[in-house]
């Protein structure tokens, strides 16, 4: 038999040397056996979290049982040898039972008693938590974050800084800190090597004047990540490497101060998913032609305003033919998707690359200041569109060129 309970484990040596013990209750189990060899030698098996490979205490070994209290589902064994107590605690209809058959292995009462040999009895083994969620900050874990949470949800309870202790749970697959008042993010959350999925809605990330995106390109991060949310956090501007999260399917930075995209998010060829509501965004970049969106959320944006902020500058077509070795070797970097940073190549470089944009075709384009503003309707490209206006979806793009040929039949 097994009984689920809570046990103290008092050491009565320690009681006659004066020594505090610093004992406490425990999760444990208890399981009453007989010896394989001897049907008449019947043994106690306790189990606990800290003890999973279990202390044998012999029946026969019981000097006294203190059951003045059983009523109430608590129980005290002393044993002779160990010096030990155990101070039970458990659901009474379970620790009664457990009691009378225990009595009757004392007595050796025991012929119509089924009791398992002591070699079949085993640890109940604890179902370890993969799923947290904590929506007050009592509800926190004083004891600390179990480390085998996939899933962790901590929701509207103010907090500031980031939990360093979240950075040990190597298993976490998906990750909320929504609501909160988060101004800055550890560069260690990017190695975390299972996170799929970080919502960061409604915190302070963009509340100070520079923005430290260095978290979000971690080694295991840009090639796990699959979702990200940054809504609410006052955002001016993302990234420019933004392009470098290659298995991104869905972004969200809906009711943010943006007034530009990066026009390198064009080169997340994953993403399929795009809000960018109740932003300051009057045009979008070409480049997001090239990325095969299902859905895309462009509402309460400032597309319709007329400014003088999108007039390009008027060149010549030879512009375009004016190049450098710098440009050549650029355009040869980002059509092979050659992988960069700023540990390979000189931080200068990674920026020029960074601020690069993408031809109508789709081929890169280095010199940003040959444009066209020019409206697209954007269900021609995109599936699903969310706009202020569902009948009228037309766009201004920006839209860059890297050969003649592409501005005559733009």
């Amino acid at each position: 038999m097994k009984l689920q309970c809570q046990v103290e484990v008092v050491n009565r040596l320690h009681l006659n040397l004066n020594v505090k013990p610093n004992t406490k209750y425990l999760k444990s189990t208890l399981a009453l056996g007989k010896e394989p060899k001897n049907d008449r030698e019947y043994f106690i098996l306790h189990f606990s979290s800290v003890n999973k490979k279990g202390t044998k205490y012999n029946v026969k070994g019981i000097k006294k049982a203190f059951v003045k209290c059983l009523s109430e589902g608590k129980v005290t064994l002393r044993f002779e040898e160990p010096p030990h107590d155990l101070c039970i605690k458990s659901n009474e209809p379970e620790l009664k039972k457990f009691m009378k058959l225990l009595q009757s292995c004392i007595t050796g009462d025991t012929k119509n008693v089924k009791l398992g040999e002591l070699c079949s009895l085993g640890v109940v083994k604890e179902k370890m938590p993969t799923k947290l969620v904590i929506l007050n900050r009592s509800e926190y874990p004083t004891s600390g974050l179990p480390r085998s949470l996939e899933y962790l949800y901590v929701n509207g309870i103010k907090l500031c800084n980031f939990r360093r202790e979240i950075l040990s749970l190597n298993n976490l697959r998906l990750l909320d800190l929504s609501d909160n008042e988060i101004e800055k993010l550890p560069l260690e959350l990017g190695r975390l090597p299972n996170l799929s999925e970080l919502y960061l809605a409604n915190n302070n990330l963009g509340s100070k004047s520079t923005v430290d995106w260095k978290w979000l390109f971690g080694p295991r991060l840009i090639a796990n990540l699959r979702l990200l949310d940054l809504s609410g956090n006052k955002l001016k501007e993302l990234p420019k490497s933004i392009w470098k999260l290659q298995n991104l399917v869905s972004l969200k930075v809906n009711n943010n101060a943006l007034t530009r995209l990066p026009a390198a998010l064009g080169r997340i060829s994953s993403l399929r998913y795009l809000t960018v509501s109740q932003n300051h965004l009057q045009a979008l970049p070409c480049s997001l032609m090239q990325c095969r969106l299902e859905y895309i959320d462009l509402s309460c944006n400032l597309f319709n305003v007329e400014t003088n902020s999108l007039v390009p500058e008027k060149h010549s077509h030879w512009d375009l033919y004016v190049t450098s070795l710098l440009h050549i070797a650029s355009k040869a970097v980002m059509k092979q998707k050659i992988y960069y940073a700023s540990n390979i190549i000189p931080w200068t470089l990674v920026e020029f690359l960074d601020n690069a944009n993408l031809c109508v075709c789709g081929r890169p384009v280095l010199n940003d200041k040959f444009y066209v503003i020019k409206e697209y309707e954007l269900k021609d490209f995109f599936r699903i569109v969310v706009f202020n206006n569902n009948r009228n979806c037309s766009v201004k793009f920006e839209c860059y060129f890297c050969s003649p040929k592409c501005i005559s039949i733009k």
